[in-house]
């Protein structure tokens, strides 16, 4: 009896040590890891720039060279205060934390992001680039689109438009973007990361995650400009325009 007793002790301490392993296993299997990023082919003789104590890479797409990362120049404030017209360069991070600027990139509304100064698209990017125009925001988008050409007259529309553009610009996997992140590949290296919104009529962050929302140099009226949005639940692209004082990211495009 007491031999019988030993044994189902036995089995019953090996099935909770095989039991523990693989719930081990499994908890570790829920964690995917990050996926590998495209990085894009460099620009000709620029794969990288120094600027503002921060390093940033390029991508060259057809005849576009761009700035791989949402650009994060300037002093953070917090969200309760107003960006100033002074010589200082200042920024938003998204809930007043500057971890957040150093993962998405700074927050600016318009006026700040073109030094004031809406006649010379180099705002506050470097010396020798500048905000992308709206135009050259379609030119990106025409040239990535798998169904649409530059030609086709969906280019000077706005809501939401094309194929699948934003897919290929979107970064791909579960990394921070809501899942489904619909389309998703990074095709050409741009890694759009989703680094949300601040709204200028309550002062409130919003969609961290599930939306980049990208700012042009192109004005629309006294009080506006046109930006372009990506979203984990569309592959395509929005253009439209909003109040010069909401927030967003800044890509600079280098001059041709």
């Amino acid at each position: 009896m007491k031999t019988k007793n030993k044994i189902l002790l036995i089995f019953t301490i090996v099935f909770f040590i095989l039991y523990l392993l693989s719930s081990c296993k499994d908890e570790g299997a829920a964690t995917p890891e990050p996926a590998i990023q495209n990085t894009g082919t460099p620009c000709s003789g620029l794969s990288s720039l120094e600027y503002g104590g921060q390093t940033y890479h390029t991508i060259q797409i057809a005849n576009q060279c761009w700035m791989r990362e949402n650009l994060n120049i300037g002093t953070f404030i917090l969200s309760g205060d107003t960006l100033k017209n002074n010589d200082t360069i200042e920024k938003y991070c998204y809930n007043d934390v500057v971890a957040n600027c150093n993962k998405y990139g700074g927050m600016y509304n318009w006026n700040e992001l073109m030094s004031y100064n809406d006649s010379v698209a180099q705002g506050i990017c470097p010396n020798g680039w500048h905000i992308p125009t709206d135009l050259e925001w379609a030119t990106l988008e025409a040239g990535l689109d798998s169904l649409y050409t530059i030609s086709d007259s969906i280019w000077g529309s706005t809501g939401w438009r094309g194929f699948n553009a934003g897919g290929k610009m979107k970064m791909s996997g579960l990394d921070d973007w809501y899942n489904p992140n619909i389309g998703a590949q990074n095709s050409v290296g741009f890694t759009a990361v989703p680094a949300g919104i601040r709204y200028h009529d309550n002062l409130a962050f919003d969609k961290i995650k599930s939306a980049n929302y990208l700012w042009s140099s192109t004005k629309v009226g006294e009080s506006d400009a046109w930006f372009r949005l990506l979203s984990y639940a569309h592959a395509d692209i929005k253009r439209a325009h909003t109040h010069f004082e909401n927030a967003f990211s800044v890509r600079c495009l280098k001059d041709n």
